[in-house]
């Protein structure tokens, strides 16, 4: 009996295996085609299977599509299409004033943007005028109040004033703070700097003003706390024009003296106006006054150093004038007395 050889015996192996796999693509190849037949079944109206990927995704939206308008009012499909209207509504107004928004910074900017250099100039050097105008107030509240002030009396009670201005007087003090743009020296550092600590000290400055007023119409705050405030109040107006008249001499100018003669003349032009437009002088105050001007005020002892005696002349009738009445008859500044 011959003995297969090896190679032989490989070959066989190898021809049933090819056998079973034919089995079993033949068997696989019924499968599908009934798994196509039964589909067609359910399917009759769809002409074609789909046989690629583009296909069974058509396939799959036409299985899944629903219409909430054919399908009984479906009502999640009624909710959902609510919700997007709702949704595209308020991604408009969202749209709308972002716009808005948008523009109106533009706007703002643009305009600020137009602002000169020399327009900036300007409204510091209004602040100048602006401050004396505070000064005189400020010495004019000290010699209200003290003429209504009390002395000790019998009862032990301490003196002090018998009442306080009206808070329109100190409001009115206050600087308007977007007068000072900082955008026009973002270029530039060391003016920036200058500008940006200018704009700090007003507006601690009208910080301050606000517990001053807080402070004079209480109470139960002692003579001598009332005393520093209105001290306090008088010292930075001559103080912050000491700042304003270096900065534009820095600024402008190359040298911090520089602005000195401008800021003079500002002032005694607010001084001539003054009295022009008040030249009544029945009008004015009657009553003694004492005013408390320190020697080492920047008014004195730098802008008017060598017109100390004229300078302080002007100041008392402008005091006089604002201690005393307007057209009406009525006090300029009025002082609410405090119950007894």
């Amino acid at each position: 009996m011959e003995v297969p050889s090896s190679k032989d015996s490989t070959n066989k192996a190898i021809l049933e295996q090819l056998v079973v796999i034919r089995g079993l693509q033949e068997e696989a190849k019924k499968d599908r085609q009934k798994i196509w037949e039964e589909m067609e079944n359910k399917e009759a109206e769809m002409k074609e299977i789909p046989k690629n990927e583009y296909g069974a995704i058509l396939q799959v939206e036409h299985n899944t599509r629903q219409n909430w308008l054919k399908d009984n009012w479906n009502a999640y499909g009624l909710l959902t299409y609510i919700l997007s209207i709702i949704a595209l509504f308020v991604s408009a107004c969202s749209f709308y004033y972002t716009k808005k928004t948008f523009f109106s910074q533009t706007k703002t900017e643009s305009n600020t943007s137009k602002l000169s250099r020399e327009e900036q100039k300007a409204l510091l050097s209004d602040m100048i005028r602006h401050f004396y105008r505070n000064y005189v107030v400020s010495l004019t509240l000290r010699v209200k109040l003290e003429a209504g002030k009390r002395s000790k009396t019998k009862d032990g009670k301490n003196k002090n004033f018998t009442g306080y201005p009206s808070e329109e007087h100190i409001k009115k003090l206050m600087v308007n703070l977007n007068d000072v743009h900082l955008n026009l020296f973002y270029k530039e550092e060391e003016s920036h700097q200058l500008m940006n600590k200018l704009y700090v000290m007003l507006r601690n400055y009208n910080l301050e003003l606000d517990v001053i007023c807080d402070h004079l119409k209480s109470q139960s705050i002692d003579y001598a706390t009332k005393s520093r405030d209105l001290d306090t109040l008088a010292f930075k107006c001559f103080y912050l024009t000491k700042e304003i008249t270096r900065l534009i001499g820095n600024i402008w100018y190359g040298n911090e003296m520089s602005y000195v003669p401008q800021a003079k003349e500002r002032i005694i032009k607010e001084q001539e106006k003054n009295r022009k437009d008040n030249s009544d002088e029945t009008k004015h105050y009657g009553g003694r006054i004492k005013l408390n001007v320190p020697e080492k005020s920047y008014y004195l002892d730098t802008l008017f150093c060598e017109d100390q005696e004229k300078f302080m002349e002007n100041l008392k009738k402008d005091v006089l004038i604002e201690a005393g009445t307007n057209t009406s008859g009525s006090p300029k500044i009025h002082i609410i007395k405090f119950p007894d």
